[in-house]
């Protein structure tokens, strides 16, 4: 009887269970690391849609295996997601399906941002190259919003960079839902003051922020007689962003940054402490004077904490440059190893994991120093550095010459850290530039400060920015949009976004 009794348990229990899966829709992950077990941000911004989402993927049609792997795990991970929202309509579209012309068809995907990815795969003992198109676009009606389903990351094999985007796809998702549910955008100040950067040298970094955030100039120069209201109209913005300035702040405009700070405004800076004319650098003589800039912040930094060097920083793993070789007709364009431009690591902290190296050019050294407030490294260069004093000669020829390993005999340096708890005011106990009937001590705030002013300004080519991080001559793609983005929501506390990305990196 009993065994009678297990057999009809053993045959009918599966047959109920998926018939009751049916009616109260239950799913069941039995993956290893829980990929199809949503975070719980995820399912709260899905159950709050109120109108369609409709989601297109493109990676569909003929697919090499591990590709059909990844097309697996997105069709997976959307199952989970309908099963918290029926707002969400999917349709998974081969872009060759019905096309007679494959080339003109890669050129209008390319016209709308869908960029191909060309694949060798073997087949019949032969290579052939496949056209897939690793993309989805997420749209609402009214915004449109497209999901890269790849990410390329700098000196990864094929199956590091599959592994590694079948590990994002959640975020991904969830980063265009945020997107389109963003209805009070938060403002950042942007500084247009004291020689940063050109608006078209950062326009890729600021395009790629502005579905999160308003962005806002910001002059610190723009009613110098009345520096109370220029402090007030600061503190309107949580964040004040200084990217490369080469003039020097005032006592009334360092005083007016410090409050911000102390008061509870963040900062996010890419500040060079070492000038280099790099036109002359790169001219036909193919040298220049890097020397020590001052731009009247250096006591600032003392007080919260940290010191920016007057030096430059070698690492042996770097970046190349392309020199041309050879005359007329002979004439070669070859990538050579530069020193002076360190392939920094991120650190093992939210805003830095899984994030590919980052392209540093002629940064110093960041030395931290005893205070009150935090100090978190974000970033370093290798093992095998080399710190140079300033004043000295550059000459381009350095790159042609062999690197010799044991000359780079340095630990790792600090490009880049994060600073955070009670600061004290860089004026505290001294004579005020201007009277404050509020003027504060201390306080607790954030800030982040990388050595290379350049860190967040794109290339151009033929008037047009090009995508921040890639470099036109050698077509290298660094990681220092997605690292400066990470920063950002960091400081503006969207920390949402960088836990749900580092889900399954950190």
């Amino acid at each position: 009887m009993k065994n009678r009794l297990n057999f009809i348990i053993y045959l009918f229990f599966p047959l109920l269970a998926a018939t009751a899966a049916q009616w109260i829709n239950i799913q069941f992950d039995f993956t290893q690391d829980q990929r199809y077990t949503l975070d719980s941000s995820t399912i709260e911004i899905l159950e709050k849609l109120d109108r369609p989402i409709k989601i297109d993927v493109f990676l569909n049609g003929k697919l090499p295996a591990d590709y059909l792997r990844l097309l697996g795990e997105i069709k997976g991970l959307i199952q989970s997601m309908e099963a918290h929202s029926d707002q969400i309509l999917v349709e998974y579209i081969d872009p060759f399906e019905g096309a007679s012309n494959s080339a003109e068809l890669i050129e209008e995907m390319n016209q709308y941002g869908i960029s191909p990815e060309y694949i060798l795969s073997e087949k019949n003992q032969a290579l052939e190259q496949m056209v897939v198109f690793p993309w989805a676009i997420v749209n609402d009606g009214n915004k449109t919003f497209r999901i890269p389903l790849i990410t390329n990351k700098l000196s990864e094999s094929r199956q590091e960079k599959l592994i590694r985007s079948i590990s994002q796809i959640e975020f991904k998702f969830f980063d265009a839902f945020f997107k389109l549910n963003r209805k009070q955008k938060k403002t950042i100040a942007v500084l247009t003051s004291h020689g940063t950067s050109e608006n078209k040298k950062i326009t890729d970094l600021m395009k790629d922020i502005q579905p999160y955030y308003k962005l806002a100039s910001f002059n610190l120069k723009a009613l110098e007689n009345d520096p109370i209201r220029t402090l007030e109209n600061l503190m309107r913005f949580k964040l004040l962003v200084i990217s490369n300035p080469k003039n020097a702040f005032s006592k009334k405009e360092k005083y007016i940054m410090d409050q911000h700070l102390i008061n509870g405004g963040k900062q996010l800076w890419m500040i060079n402490s070492v000038a280099i004319n790099r036109d002359s650098l790169f001219n036909p003589q193919g040298n220049a004077v890097a020397s020590g800039i001052e731009l009247n912040m250096s006591n600032a930094f003392f007080k919260y904490g940290f010191r920016l060097e007057k030096n430059l920083v070698k690492d042996l793993y770097c970046a190349p440059i392309v020199l041309a070789t050879g005359t007329q007709n002979q004439t070669q364009y070859l990538p050579m190893p530069w020193p002076y431009y360190p392939l920094a690591q991120p650190g093992n902290h939210l805003i830095g994991n899984g994030v590919s190296n980052l392209w540093f050019k002629f940064p110093s050294t960041i030395d931290t120093l005893k205070s009150t407030a935090k100090k978190i490294a974000l970033v370093e260069t290798s093992d095998f550095s080399q710190k140079v004093k300033v004043p000295i000669n550059i000459e381009l020829k350095e790159a042609s010459e062999k690197l010799i390993p044991s000359s780079f005999n340095q630990p790792s340096q600090i490009l880049g850290i994060l600073i955070s708890g009670y600061l004290s005011s860089a004026f505290k106990n001294q004579i005020k530039p201007f009277k404050l009937n509020n003027h504060a001590e201390k306080g607790e705030s954030e800030m982040i400060v990388f050595s290379d002013g350049t860190l967040a300004e794109n290339q151009i080519d033929k008037g047009n920015p090009l995508e921040l991080g890639y470099d036109k001559w050698t077509n290298n793609l660094y990681g220092n949009k997605a690292f400066l983005k990470n920063s950002i929501h960091y400081l503006m506390n969207d920390h949402t976004l960088l836990k749900i990305r580092n889900k399954y990196t950190s």
